[in-house]
């Protein structure tokens, strides 16, 4: 026995004396050699290797108070903790250091020891900002000249020449003067010295300027075309090498001996790394080229680099002399137990080369640089000397066997290939790397659903069809899935879905297709290759058919359906960041170690441990970690990661299991645990452990991270909605004494009220501008759900680019205002009084500043049965009922189902104990039984609970029909928007009533076919006048507004159709491109009592007739005057009359229409002016008119006494009213009011009416028109198109023959628009003679105004006047104008006879909505100008005259016909608003 051990011995030794001479002799010429011993562990290698790196002597003084530590960064999993500090409590440097130390003096210029202040928004740093490049672009309208040169010169004719020739006048006009004035020739000379100055200065920066710009485009082309050397950064690297090569070996040698010892194979005893080393002589980058013909943000190079240690050409004797070359030296430990020997394998003398192409994508935040591409362009040149046996002298290179190079080199291009061989990029996520969020996390799902293929070109060796199946992987690595095979087809039909993990879309999905082979290798047939990049654009994409390509010939194609589900991120509310709730996502599930296993199975008392973990009931596992030998207390730190579909019901399976070589794997022990109970485990405490079952002793320590998915219904889906109890009612007053977050500009702040719920806003009241006092005075209407919830009324300053600032919360919950009423049968809960406050505003921490003053109700919901809808299983449900279906159905797999084999497995655990608690109670041998005891307990208490409130709302609920439901006025619409077949990717915003804020949104679609199942709600407070919008928003942000497509309707009818069942609807875009929803609601009527304010009769449009004024007072010398009278709604001015001359008692009889939104809150007076040529206009008195007491659709004379503060009760006007209630829109703008007093959006049954019968009771019979998308033949309401805002038209020769409107003092009573007629704008052209009557109040002060009026390409302009602000012209001009030209745009001019006209106002005319062909073909229109005032004018048109068959050529020369102005310095640039 001595004999043979000693046999063993004498090679083992001669070998390692042979290295050992070798080693010796590098380390004799000064390189850092590092040797370890075998048998050490990881940690003590690296701080040998430490050691001889700390040898380099720097030329900096050390502070020996200044300690660091470098940071070891691999891929593969490093251990954080050692089993030795799993029980020892750490004594941190924080908890020591408890003494104050005395401050430092402070230096002048050092940098702030706490956080820098904020930079103001206001403050322009980068040239980003200065260059206003973020900015976004300005409303129509809004677009501002940027310079005045470009008012009368274009671009070529002004630039650096135009400095020159402004120099030559200076001197010309300087010389003149001072000649003029008799000044000396030293006056001269001073003037030429300067001009000479100048002249140089320019002429040198122009030619620096020049060459440079020559300079750089000869760069360009030299740079895409010819390579570079590097040098200066190969002496850079020569020198850093030896510095660094230490402490890159010191992190290789503490993480690749981790893994070998981990990683060591079953015969082996050990595998150490003993030796390495990398050299003397540093990598070298040859040559470089920079393609400058790329993005902004991209850079991209290709570098020449190569690695040769054995090259002594470009190095000095001296360095030749000393140079070291690398060498590994790995220790191969074999046999068992006693019998063991170490065999040294030697890898020396490695070169590398080859071209590499580096691709880098930069971003604003560090590090700056947040992709990189790294690919080789071609096949690297790699060589090495392999000596297994017989060290550095007697071995032997591998190398020399004949077909041995030759075969590692084609396994190592095979292996490099997939991964970094063009066209393929290794990418590194630099931005993922340094954020401390782990490489291999999952960033979505990839849904994957394999149809079919067609015309396969494959045959069997011997004969036969193919037997093909799908394996997917991501740039054609590991397989990550495969379908089941079809036998003896060339055209299979798979219909398999699979889910796949990705951590990045640069790479691209591979669909290989193979032959299913019995008993040899399978036969690939090609594959197809899908860009994931693609996905960003549009996450679902179906029906892909995609050639499968072999040795780039087709050999067929696959189909296939592809859809990305992103992992959402995290959300802010109440400024903290949270996880959105959902209940699908990704788990991360991380092992990190177990502790006194029990070892009684095993005879030397040691276990080889690994685990296994096993989802819900699978006898399949889902992971299986690496093995760790010889140990009971193993550290994994091992991590994986896997998709949930239902977070509720999972349960998660842990076993550890004893590895041994030839005998069955026992296990060790056991532990069940739900998701949700895993989940609920505090991250932040690391010493939390989970008690092993089925076993003596052992716990586990691990952690859990949940990834919610975006999938449809994932956020607000069908199986999370709670029906609700009632709606609060928000009377939001005013707020005093509000922050200023304006005071450093000298402004205030523009406050609004938002209040959100669970983080989402569900009302806004309006803004003030520039208050801090502000009074909003809005009722808002929020439905609950729950005594526990709270709503967070935020005050907001508004910002017009930036985002709005907070000036602080209000908090109030729902169980002050609300509690349960077991005694009443129809409401579950009744409210506990009104809440009308005053509450300070808190504006963080324990500060406070100003008060909201608020009234808050509570308004209970009927307790109805059934309020619910059916829910939808998502995805992966559905894949995995449909996998079960088609196993059923006798599908061909390789593999047994882990969905079909299972085994009936019991909760072990549903909470983790500390330290303390496990050493204080004994452990239990067989725990399971206590704790199903437990489960089975909280199981029957939870479903108990769950029962009551179905009980609840199933059985104590009261049942009402579809038509008692629709006979109840106000209540809680609950919407299901399901998806649709949208033309952009967009958000849907549903509107109630009023357009101001959504009443819910769902996320943006992430394709164009849209998939939401998204469940909101809103309140409607009158349903037989309420309307319903449904609008397209492009915009990803909530608080921005980017309308792509609308649709609006009654609300009756609308929930007539949609209740209780699913209705499509088309929504359309100004170019009638349309897109449709799928939407299904349900109906919970909340019994209210409207205040007169809220009612429709309190807003709508009035109808003024100004008919007469009597015994004005006197204000000219003649005892007359000239009066005229101006209307003003809340301070805005509405309308002006014309003016009446000499006269007391004034006959107007003008009519005009104003819209209110409120006659409750409205401020409407009227002024008569005495017009005076010279002077300011005297007032002769003013009036307030009553609007609260004129009932709807009933005319009402008024006579006001006007009344003077000077002059006391002189006068009256006469005036009739005529109401019309319609619904207001509100402008959501940086306004605090409504836009020019309102807009009328919708009309009552969006029909023109006239005062008095039929009118109330056709209201519910308006729309009824056959839909035929939705499930069954229903009246569905059609959208209702939108009024044109301020524009008012009468039909000339239209007479009413109402009996309300016939009274003898009644005049005409017209719409305010008109719907157009079945048949539309005409598509051929015709003649529409325009006819420009007056216009009112188009400036303050006098001006001479003209109007310039186009159609289409044609443009006609008026004569001006005399100085006057209500000009009349009466002047015709013939357009031709057809469906396609429906716009008649009107500028009004006030004439300068030296510069610019100035513009006063400008309006726009929708043709088609006052001209209805076969039936009104002439209309006399007042339209509302946007600035100031109102235009008159008629339209006159003539189908059968068409202007474009006379002239041929009609175009723009027009304007050269136009009567010019008398001056020719009036330059007129660019009417603002024109293309």
């Amino acid at each position: 026995m001595a004999t043979s051990n000693g046999g063993v011995k004498q090679p083992q030794e001669t070998a390692e004396t042979r290295v050992h001479d070798a080693m010796s002799y590098d380390a004799s010429k000064g390189a850092i050699i590092h040797s370890f011993d075998p048998d050490a562990p990881p940690e003590q290698k690296a701080a040998a290797a430490g050691r001889q790196r700390d040898q380099l002597n720097s030329i900096i003084q050390q502070d020996r108070d200044v300690q660091g530590k470098e940071l070891s960064i691999d891929g593969a999993p490093f251990p954080t903790i050692t089993v030795e500090d799993a029980d020892e409590a750490t004594n941190k440097k924080q908890e020591k250091s408890g003494s104050v130390t005395p401050s430092a003096p402070i230096v002048p210029g050092e940098y702030p020891s706490g956080l820098a202040p904020a930079i103001p928004h206001w403050y322009k740093v980068g040239w980003r900002a200065v260059a206003n490049i973020d900015a976004p672009p300005l409303e129509e309208g809004e677009e501002k000249d940027s310079h005045i040169l470009q008012l009368f010169l274009a671009e070529q004719y002004y630039g650096q020449w135009y400095h020159n020739a402004a120099l030559i006048c200076f001197a010309v006009f300087a010389s003149h003067f001072l000649t003029r004035f008799n000044f000396g020739w030293g006056w001269l000379i001073i003037l030429l010295s300067i001009c000479n100055t100048y002249y140089v200065t320019s002429m040198t920066r122009v030619r620096r300027c020049a060459r440079d710009d020559i300079q750089r485009e000869l760069i360009k082309t030299r740079l895409a075309s010819e390579h570079e050397s590097a040098d200066w950064m190969n002496n850079f690297l020569d020198r850093f090498w030896l510095i660094y090569e230490p402490v890159l070996s010191n992190t290789v040698v503490a993480s690749v001996d981790q893994i070998l010892s981990t990683t060591t194979p079953a015969f082996l005893d050990s595998l150490r790394l003993t030796t390495f080393t990398l050299g003397t002589k540093a990598p070298r980058i040859d040559k470089v080229r920079t393609f400058p013909k790329t993005a902004d943000d991209i850079v991209m190079m290709d570098w020449g680099i190569s690695f040769t240690p054995n090259d002594i050409s470009d190095i000095t004797p001296h360095q030749a002399a000393q140079k070291v070359n690398p060498k590994i030296v790995l220790s191969v430990r074999l046999g068992k137990g006693l019998a063991t020997a170490s065999m040294p394998i030697l890898l020396e003398d490695i070169t590398f080369s080859g071209m590499m192409r580096i691709k880098l994508k930069l971003m604003a935040n560090f590090p700056h640089v947040q992709i990189a591409d790294i690919s080789f362009l071609e096949k690297p040149v790699i060589d090495y000397v392999l000596k297994p046996v017989g060290g550095e002298s007697l071995g032997f290179d591998i190398a020399h066997i004949p077909g041995l190079q030759t075969f590692i080199r084609d396994m190592v291009h095979d292996t490099l290939g997939p991964m970094m061989y063009e066209p393929n990029v290794f990418t590194v996520n630099l931005e993922q790397l340094l954020s401390g969020v782990p490489l291999d996390t999952a960033i979505g799902v990839i849904q994957v659903t394999v149809e079919a293929a067609r015309g396969l070109k494959a045959s069997k060796i011997g004969g036969g069809s193919p037997d093909p199946y799908v394996s997917i992987s991501i740039n054609n690595r590991e397989e990550l899935a495969r379908t089941k095979y079809k036998p003896s087809t060339y055209n299979p039909t798979w219909m398999e879905t699979k889910f796949i993990l990705v951590n990045s879309l640069q790479e691209s999905l591979v669909l290989s297709l193979l032959d299913y082979n019995d008993h040899r290798k399978d036969t690939p047939l090609g594959a197809a290759t899908f860009m994931l990049q693609t996905l960003l654009e549009d996450a679902t994409q179906q029906g892909l058919e995609l050639p499968v390509l072999k040795d780039g010939k087709d050999k067929g194609m696959i189909r296939f359906d592809v859809n990305y589900f992103p992992v959402l991120k995290l959300e802010s509310v109440n400024g903290k960041e949270n996880l959105p709730q959902t209940n699908v996502g990704i788990v991360r599930l991380t092992i990190h170690q177990a502790k006194e296993l029990d070892a009684t199975q095993s005879l030397s008392g040691d276990l080889n441990p690994l685990f296994k973990v096993f989802l819900g009931n699978s006898t399949s596992y889902t992971y299986k970690s690496r093995i760790i030998k010889h140990t009971n207390n193993p550290i994994w730190e091992s991590s994986t990661e896997f998709i949930c579909a239902d977070k509720s019901s999972s349960v998660i399976t842990i076993k550890v299991v004893d590895e041994r070589d030839f005998l069955k794997d026992p296990v060790v022990g056991y532990m069940s645990v739900r998701l949700v109970d895993l989940l609920q485990t505090d991250p932040a405490l690391s010493r939390e452990w989970w008690p092993l079952s089925d076993c003596k002793s052992g716990k586990i320590r691990l952690s859990c991270e949940w990834k919610p998915l975006n999938m449809a219904g994932a956020l607000s889906g069908v199986d999370q909605y709670v029906p609700p109890i009632g709606i609060i009612r928000l009377w939001v007053r005013k707020a005093t004494d509000v922050k200023n977050v304006e005071a450093t500009l000298g402004g205030k702040s523009d406050p609004y009220v938002r209040i959100l719920v669970n983080g989402v806003t569900l009302g806004r009241t309006e803004v003030i501008n520039n208050n801090l006092n502000p009074e909003w005075d809005q009722i808002i209407y929020i439905p609950v759900h729950s005594l526990r919830e709270s709503m967070f009324m935020e005050v907001m300053d508004y910002q017009h680019l930036t985002k709005d600032r907070s000036l602080g919360s209000v908090e109030l919950r729902v169980g002050d205002l609300a509690r349960e009423s077991p005694a009443d049968s129809q409401h579950r809960y009744e409210s506990t009084g009104a809440k009308e406050v005053a509450e300070p505003i808190h504006t963080g921490g324990s500060s406070y500043k100003g008060q909201l003053h608020y009234k808050a109700e509570f308004l209970p919901a009927l307790k109805l049965k059934h309020i619910h809808f059916e829910a939808d299983e998502n995805e992966i449900q559905k894949a995995a009922h449909k996998a079960q279906g088609n196993h059923a159905n006798g599908g061909l797999s390789r593999t047994h189902s882990s969905s079909i084999d299972e085994e009936e497995r019991h909760v072990t655990v549903d909470h983790a104990v500390t330290e303390a608690e496990m050493d204080g109670s004994p452990h239990q041998t067989d725990s399971s039984e206590s704790v199903r005891a437990s489960e089975n307990e909280a199981a029957n208490t939870h479903e108990e609970a769950s029962s009551l409130t179905e009980k609840d709302s199933a059985k104590e609920g009261i049942e009402l029909s579809k038509e008692e439901l629709i006979k109840h006025q106000s209540g809680i619409i609950i919407f299901n928007v399901i998806g649709g077949h949208l033309h952009k990717k967009a958000r849907l915003d549903v509107f109630l009533d009023d357009t101001y804020w959504p009443a819910f949104s769902t996320m943006k679609s992430r394709s164009t076919n849209a998939q939401w199942a998204h469940v909101g709600e809103g309140f409607v407070k009158e349903l037989d006048f309420g309307r319903v919008w449904l609008r397209l928003n492009e915009s990803g942000d909530l608080d921005k507004d980017d309308v792509i497509a609308e649709w609006k309707g009654d609300t009756k009818a609308f929930l007539d159709t949609t209740l209780n069942r699913r209705s499509f609807f088309t929504l359309t875009d100004a170019d009638d491109r349309s897109s449709t929803v799928e939407i299904e609601t349900r109906y919970v009527p909340v019994p209210v009592k409207l205040m007169a304010r809220e009612s429709i009769n309190n807003q709508g449009i009035f109808r003024v007739d100004l008919l007469a004024g009597k015994d004005l007072r006197a204000a000219d010398r003649t005892g007359k005057s000239d009066p005229f009278a101006i209307f003003t709604l809340n301070g805005t001015k509405v309308f002006t009359s014309q003016t009446k001359k000499k006269t007391l008692n004034p006959d107007w009889s003008e009519t005009f229409e104003v819209n209110v939104p409120s006659r409750e809150a409205a401020d409407f007076s009227v002024e008569v002016f005495d017009w005076n040529q010279l002077e300011q206009s005297k007032s002769l008195g003013h009036g307030t008119i009553n609007l609260r007491d004129i009932e709807p659709f009933e005319a009402a004379e008024q006579i006001i006494e006007l009344t003077s503060e000077k002059h006391g009760a002189k006068g009256y006007i006469a005036i009739r009213l005529v109401f019309q209630p319609e619904i207001i829109a509100k402008s959501r703008k940086q306004t605090s009011t409504f836009s020019s007093a309102g807009r009328a959006m919708t009309h009552i049954g969006s029909l023109p009416f006239g005062a008095g019968k039929g009118v109330v009771r056709g209201i519910g019979h308006v729309f009824k028109k056959d839909f035929g998308n939705s499930h069954e033949k229903l009246d569905v309401p059609h959208a209702i198109p939108e009024a044109a805002a301020g524009q008012a038209s009468r039909p000339i020769g239209e007479h009413t023959t109402d009996e309300a409107t016939s009274a003898p003092t009644a005049s005409p009573f017209f719409s305010l628009s008109r719907t157009p007629s079945l048949s539309g704008p005409p598509s051929e052209p015709g003649t529409l003679r325009v006819t420009m009557i007056s216009a009112k109040d188009v400036s303050m002060a006098d001006a001479k105004p003209y109007a310039v009026m186009r159609v289409g390409d044609k443009e006609f302009k008026t004569k001006h006047g005399n100085k006057t602000s209500s000009p009349e012209w009466n002047e015709s001009f013939d357009f031709a104008a057809s469906a396609h030209m429906s716009k008649l745009r009107i500028w009004i001019y006030d004439h300068k006879t030296l510069g610019k006209d100035k513009l006063l106002a400008e309006g726009e005319v929708d043709i088609w909505r006052h001209i209805q062909v076969g039936q009104s073909t002439a209309a006399e229109v007042t339209v509302e100008l946007q600035g100031s005032g109102l235009a008159r004018l008629r339209l006159e048109f003539d189908a059968e005259n068409n202007p474009l068959a006379r002239h041929a050529s009609v175009v723009s020369l027009e304007r050269s016909q136009l009567p010019t102005s008398s001056s020719r310095f009036s330059i007129r640039g660019r009417r603002p608003g024109e293309n």
